[in-house]
């Protein structure tokens, strides 16, 4: 069974996360940033093993506390999609390149990757237990922002288009605590506007809606 905890975090209100096998105690962290001597606080009072570090995409705000934990352990793996590797002022020791529908295996942790595109060129999604831990691509009732530099309106639908399959059991791990922590895909379905346009195939209307 994979548990999560939620770390609320910096000025921005990021959303940083560990997951782990409740068995093993093996652990991902996903975007861990600002503050991530609570990440290591909480590993240590649990007894996880730290496997490897989930980025969702490559924006400060979401990596800078990557050094924290590659700097005392050059072995451990971070995953980045390619795309937006340029981004990185620090480059970790070990930094893996990721694609969509890889499965990825951090010890007894299974994660599938989902190339969500259009927040940055790179955006992902880690799917992981019942749960997707969605970056800055899906928000509680928002979507991500597409007016920064390699940022798509165009993209992100097709990313949404994807996302919409999702089950509606299925957790939503967003990147920042704007509108909610968690959430469903049941529930963004019915009140996410983003979600509902490009569910039902309204290509044009969610263009404009995002903008």
């Amino acid at each position: 069974m994979i548990k999560t905890h939620q770390f609320k975090l910096g000025p921005m209100d990021n959303l940083s996360y560990l997951l782990w096998d409740q068995d093993t105690k093996e652990a991902a962290a996903v975007d861990p940033a600002w503050e991530p001597v609570k990440l290591a606080e909480f590993i240590k009072k649990e007894g996880l093993l730290l496997q490897c570090i989930l980025l969702t995409h490559a924006h400060p705000d979401h990596v800078n506390g990557v050094a924290f934990f590659t700097a005392p352990e050059k072995e451990l793996p971070v995953y980045l999609h390619e795309a937006d590797h340029f981004m990185l002022d620090y480059k970790p020791p070990v930094l893996r390149h990721i694609t969509d529908g890889e499965k990825l295996e951090a010890g007894a942790l299974k994660i599938t990757v989902l190339h969500t595109p259009g927040h940055t060129p790179g955006s992902v999604c880690y799917q992981a237990g019942g749960g997707v831990y969605t970056g800055d691509t899906l928000f509680i009732g928002e979507c991500g922002r597409v007016d920064l530099p390699g940022s798509s309106a165009e993209a992100l639908y097709d990313s949404f288009v994807k996302l919409s399959a999702m089950p509606d059991g299925t957790a939503v791990y967003p990147g920042h605590s704007y509108n909610g922590d968690k959430s469903t895909f049941g529930v963004q379905k019915e009140y996410n506007i983003y979600l509902k346009l490009a569910r039902a195939g309204r290509r044009e209307d969610f263009l404009k809606a995002v903008v």
